[in-house]
């Protein structure tokens, strides 16, 4: 397609006393055009959005064994990449990107960008914090705990008890209450005591990855900081290597 103004293919006038009342330069290119731009009108107004499928429902009565198998008893590993808000007291303190492995039982290892750079490298394993490379910041630490338990929900419920309310199921244990959507069990918000602190965690924005769902959203409080974890894409059991959680 020609590059030339688009003036060049319309009526060009001139002012009083030229003598040249108007005239076109080439009609031809002027229907092309003003059929060119119809055409690109009609594709991005009149395509037909493409609208994602909600999750899967499940309408029967279901026991804790069948949800706990059904929500993902054959995960292992989760690679996440995310974008985490960092506030204290309700003030935006830090915005940073991470990537995120997480392995059954208890092992985490995040690395921490910022504005593409490699701030932060740790490795969590046997509820240990090991700082492999640049600032490992406690409170985040801390927090790769807690995505963890947030993304593993379903594990360590030895002992939990669960009832039903119309929209809900609701599982307690000795240190933490999660609530599932009854419909497509999904977490909604999870509270967890650990360590003499409280964690809460609400749950939002489902996505899908090769039929797996989980929330895209955690917004995760302890304290006076709140963690807001936006996770734009997740892979589930990626092949590992031994360098993966190895600590000095």
């Amino acid at each position: 397609m020609s590059k030339r103004p688009l003036r060049y293919y319309f009526i060009r006038v001139k002012g009083p006393g030229s003598g040249v009342k108007g005239e076109i330069t080439n009609p031809c290119r002027l229907i092309a055009a003003v059929c060119l731009l119809l055409t690109a009108y009609c594709f991005t107004a009149c395509a037909p959005k493409v609208i994602s499928p909600p999750p899967p429902r499940y309408e029967e009565e279901l026991s804790l064994d069948d949800i706990v198998t059904r929500a993902g008893k054959d995960i292992q590993v989760l690679k996440a990449v995310a974008d985490i808000r960092i506030e204290k007291n309700g003030e935006l303190i830090e915005q940073v990107n991470a990537s995120v492995l997480l392995q059954r039982p208890d092992r985490v290892h995040m690395k921490i960008y910022k504005f593409g750079m490699l701030t932060g490298d740790f490795v969590m394993r046997d509820g240990e914090l090991h700082g492999l490379e640049g600032w490992t910041d406690t409170k985040l630490g801390r927090l790769a705990g807690e995505i963890f338990h947030a993304v593993f929900w379903w594990d360590n419920l030895e002992g939990a008890s669960m009832y039903s309310t119309k929209d809900a199921y609701i599982i307690t244990t000795l240190n933490q209450v999660i609530h599932l959507d009854k419909a497509t069990l999904l977490p909604v918000m999870q509270d967890i005591n650990s360590s003499g602190h409280t964690v809460h965690v609400t749950y939002s924005g489902p996505r899908n990855y090769e039929g797996f769902w989980y929330p895209s959203n955690l917004t995760v409080s302890t304290d006076n900081f709140g963690f807001g974890v936006k996770i734009e894409r997740l892979i589930k059991n990626p092949p590992l290597s031994e360098a993966d959680f190895r600590v000095r």
